[in-house]
């Protein structure tokens, strides 16, 4: 299923797809987070695209598994790899985490009046901490992501073009 796609291996055309996605939604995480006007209409997107980076990094993986048995291992590239599923996952799920807590704590905010505003008080101290953890683990995929992708380049082109 991941092998071949119209006679081209599936990895190639998919890896694009996670290392632009993943990375960009994992910025976005970061910034909506910054921003509290912004989140607001575009939490849910930044997780949408998380899920589609974090798709996109497992089937990367799967079909790269596929290409290695028809043109060998990239080892360092694939023990790297093997591991950008997991990486994505985190952080797409405390993109959901900090998601949910965003719009608990916004409806605590809207439904306070001014004499019971604790309850939306209550929620900053997860809000911060929920969101240094996410946007934590948001840098380190950008890393992880870059340093899987250095790798696949590497192992593709280096000694095969000129420089």
């Amino acid at each position: 299923m991941f092998d071949l796609v119209g006679g081209l291996p599936v990895h190639p055309l998919i890896v694009h797809v996670a290392v632009v996605v993943l990375p960009v939604a994992a910025f976005a995480l970061i910034i909506v987070m910054v921003l509290p006007r912004v989140h607001v209409l575009v939490r849910w997107g930044v997780v949408a695209a998380l899920a589609v980076g974090s798709l996109a990094a497992w089937i990367a993986a799967e079909s790269g598994e596929a290409l290695s048995e028809r043109v060998g291992e990239p080892e360092v590239h694939e023990e790297l790899g093997e591991n950008l599923p997991l990486v994505a996952g985190i952080t797409l799920a405390l993109g959901v985490i900090w998601a949910v807590v965003s719009e608990l704590s916004a409806r605590a905010s809207r439904v306070a009046t001014t004499t019971e505003a604790m309850p939306s008080r209550a929620w900053l101290p997860v809000r911060i901490a929920i969101s240094v953890i996410a946007a934590g683990m948001a840098i380190y995929a950008i890393y992880y992501t870059v340093l899987v992708g250095h790798s696949g380049a590497v192992a593709t082109w280096l000694g095969r073009v000129g420089g």
